[in-house]
This record gives C-alpha cells, sequence and structure tokens, in this order.
C-alpha cells in the first residue's frame, strides 16, 4: 500500500456534531449499548453520548459518540468517531477512526487507519495488517503484522512488526522490547540511534526542518482540512438521514427527473432568497427575518449534496450489483461527490449544478407534498 501519512489531530472536531444529549440510531434504534448477549446480523450504524459494543456483530458497524467503547466481536469493519476510542474487543476486518483519543487492547484482523490527539496499542494487542496513522503521540507495544505508516508529533516503538515502517515525526523512540522486520525510514529533525537487533534490515533518516509547530508538511495540512469538510458534511448528512429519513428519500428519488427545470427553479429560488434577506434586513424589523433567511439559504447551498449523495451512492451500488443500505449509499455518495467537487476548475461547477438541482427539487418534492 502506498497510502501517505495524514496527521489529523483535527478530526476532534468530529465532537462539535456527534456529541449530543439526544441519541439516535438507523439500525439500532434508540440505544446506545449492544449489550453482551445480544447477536445482530446486519451491519449497524449507532451514535449517541456513549456507544458501548459489548455484543457481536455480523457484519460492519458506525460508531459515533463522547465515548465509543467496543468490547465484543465485529466481524466486519469498523468506522468510529469521537472523543475517546477503545477497542479490546475483535473485529474481523478493517479499522478506521478519528477521535480524540484512541487505544487498542484487541484484535484487529486487517488494517487499522486512525487519525487522533493521542493513539496507543497496548501490549497484548494485535493488528493483521497494516497500520496508517497521523496524530500528535503515538505509542505502539502490540504486534503489527504489516506495515506502519504515519506522522506525528512523538511515536514510540515498542512491539514486534511485520514488514517496513515508514514515518514522519518530530521524534521516534524504539525500545529494545521491538523487533521490525522490514526497513525503518523516517524523516524527522533529528537523527537517532536505535538499539541493536530491533530493526532487521537498513534504517534510512531523512532529516527535516520543522515546518511548524506540529512539524506537518503543507501537502498533509491540505489534505486535512480536505478531509475534516468530508467529515463535516458526512456527519451532518447521516444525522439528517436519521433524522427526516422519509424526506430525504423522497427528494434523492425525485432527482432523476426533469433535471434541468429543476436546477433553473434552485437557481432562481438562491437568487429569490439572497435578494429577499438584504430587502429584509435594510430594514430594522425585517432584521431578524433576514438573518433566518439568510441562514436556511447557506444551509441549503451547504447540505444540499447530501441529498444527491444518497441518490448517486444508491446509482453506484446498483451499477455494481451489490445490495446497499440508505446509510451505504449515503457514505458512498458524500464521497464520490466530495471527491468530484473538489477537483480544480470543474469542481466549483460541478458544486453549484448539483446545489442548484437539489433545492429545485426539494422545492417540487415540498410542493407535492403540500398539495397531496
Amino acid at each position: 500500500m502506498n497510502i501517505r501519512y495524514f496527521p489529523l489531530l483535527l478530526v476532534l472536531t468530529i465532537l462539535l456534531l456527534v456529541s449530543s444529549s439526544a441519541s439516535a440510531v438507523l439500525d439500532y434504534k434508540d440505544k446506545e449499548i449492544v449489550s453482551a448477549d445480544t447477536v445482530i446480523d446486519d451491519d449497524l450504524l449507532i451514535y449517541g453520548d456513549n456507544v458501548d459494543i459489548r455484543g457481536t456483530v455480523l457484519g460492519d458497524v458506525m460508531a459515533f459518540g463522547g465515548s465509543v467503547r467496543i468490547s465484543g466481536n465485529v466481524t466486519g469493519d469498523v468506522m468510529a468517531g469521537g472523543g475517546i476510542v477503545t477497542i479490546t474487543g475483535i473485529v474481523g476486518d478493517d479499522v478506521r477512526i478519528g477521535a480524540g483519543d484512541v487505544v487498542i487492547e484487541g484484535n484487529v484482523g486487517d488494517d487499522v487507519f486512525v487519525g487522533a490527539g493521542t493513539v496507543e496499542v497496548s501490549e497484548g494487542a494485535y493488528i493483521g495488517g497494516d497500520m496508517v496513522f497521523g496524530s500528535g503521540n503515538v505509542e505502539i507495544r502490540g504486534e503489527v503484522a504489516g506495515n506502519i505508516e504515519g506522522g506525528g508529533g512523538e511515536v514510540i516503538l515498542a512491539g514486534p512488526v511485520g514488514g517496513n515502517v515508514e514515518l514522519e515525526v518530530g521524534n521516534i523512540n524504539i525500545l529494545p522490547s521491538a523487533r521490525i522486520n522490514g526497513t525503518v525510514e523516517y524523516t524527522s529533525p533529528k537523527e537517532v540511534t536505535f538499539p541493536p537487533s530491533t530493526v532487521i534490515q537498513e534504517v534510512i533518516f531523512t532529516r527535516q526542518e520543522p515546518t511548524g509547530i506540529l512539524n506537518i508538511p503543507e501537502t498533509f495540512s491540505i489534505f486535512i482540512g480536505w478531509f475534516i469538510r468530508f467529515i463535516y458534511l458526512l456527519i451532518i448528512a447521516l444525522l439528517v438521514l436519521a433524522l427526516l429519513p422519509d424526506h430525504v428519500e423522497a427528494v434523492a428519488r425525485n432527482i432523476p427527473d426533469n433535471p434541468l427545470l429543476n436546477m433553473v427553479i434552485g437557481f432562481a429560488l438562491v437568487v429569490i432568497a439572497f435578494v429577499g434577506s438584504v430587502v429584509f434586513m435594510v430594514t430594522v424589523i425585517g432584521i431578524p427575518i433576514g438573518l433566518i433567511l439568510l441562514f436556511v439559504t447557506l444551509f441549503a447551498l451547504y447540505a444540499a449534496r447530501l441529498y444527491f449523495g444518497l441518490w448517486l451512492g444508491r446509482l453506484v451500488y446498483k451499477r455494481l450489483g451489490k445490495e446497499s443500505k440508505p446509510w451505504m449509499d449515503m457514505v458512498l455518495g458524500v464521497l464520490v461527490l466530495f471527491i468530484l467537487t473538489s477537483l480544480p476548475w470543474v469542481g466549483g461547477l460541478i458544486y453549484l449544478l448539483v446545489t442548484f438541482l437539489v433545492i429545485g427539487v426539494i422545492f417540487g418534492t415540498m410542493r407535492g407534498s403540500a398539495k397531496a
């Protein structure tokens, strides 16, 4: 794998969107705890203040909350975000985490991707594939069967590594208990000496002058900003899908109908809304109405993509001949659309066309519902 490191400390901002006193769930309704004797033969999306998965999930898990703990058995992938994410159980496939603090004490069958303030892989933990991280401080005392790639402030390696290690760090410390079967290639402001017999193959050092407080290269900073914007949109999309499933589904179903007409309607509505908000704010009495109208318009311009994302993700799964659930359609569609709208030159045009289209469809859908 040729995945570049990505210091994702600001994934902490996920908490601004997911730590709410009112929990909401799609596949596992009205609960934040999956008890130890529970077996869910399906994929699971769960979020709330304190998520605790103690039982067995025969599928994938998406979990978001102030704290997320997985002490049970998940046979598929895990995607988690929160203030603290702890894995003490067994995950059969990949793990993707964005959090303030991450602790892995259990077994992960394949790759681990982490963006966090601190990351700890405890002694006795096992990662069956590669580990890719971006973090302030990382301590890996457990076993990683594959490669380790990452960037961070300080990295401590104290366990066995089956493959290569490639790091960009402020400081690296390899303890005598470590055993790295491949090469160690690291970029850092200073070169360090490793204990004998800890690195089986060669050590390659590249000196780098500090580029900032966290020594994060500019290219990584650009990626971080992109990643955070995607996380914001994805969380909002999942929340809206959870709270207004019928509305989102209805709008998504109507997207293919009269796209050009809906684009024109959407453009006209946006222009009218902006002009109306200005007109209202010119008068003292109308300022509150103008501000509300402006806020609703700006939010519509931002969130319109989630409706299109649901439709797009469903279309992709259908073309691939695979079954999917609404949240799976949403995640895939939002990701694909976010990539397309991030492209230079054409990305802005795609964004505007999709936004105007969806606003026109929302207007038509609400108008049709009112008539019914």
